[in-house]
């Protein structure tokens, strides 16, 4: 998969604004601020409506997926924009942590750790 395919199915599984959904089409392969803006938007959605996503193991396999992706732009993005953010939006609730990073893959995890 590569990266626009990544973010348009984890778009598909994560509640997001209409803003969101409409910055898919507008995020270009050369766009790294705009890719790492909406990442971390996602990223703190996913946090925040952990508990009502839909398909949490597809969400948690895409994160991993683009931590695995040979572009580094989008493994810039999910790690530096999309985990962080989780780790932010949960910096007051250690439990909802838990509970989110026991759903992170080895790469993801990796991350985490460091």
């Amino acid at each position: 998969m590569d990266t626009k395919a990544i973010t348009a199915e984890l778009a598909q599984h994560v509640p997001a604004t209409s803003t969101l959904e409409n910055a898919i089409d507008d995020i270009g392969p050369a766009d790294l601020e705009d890719m790492h803006t909406f990442y971390s938007d996602m990223g703190w959605l996913i946090a925040e409506r952990f508990s009502t996503l839909e398909d949490k193991q597809r969400v948690f396999e895409l994160i991993e997926l683009g931590m695995r992706n040979g572009d580094r732009r989008l493994k810039d993005a999910v790690s530096t924009g999309l985990i962080e953010a989780m780790i932010s939006r949960t910096g007051a609730q250690p439990a909802r942590w838990r509970q989110i990073s026991a759903e992170l893959g080895p790469l993801s995890a990796a991350y985490v750790r460091q």
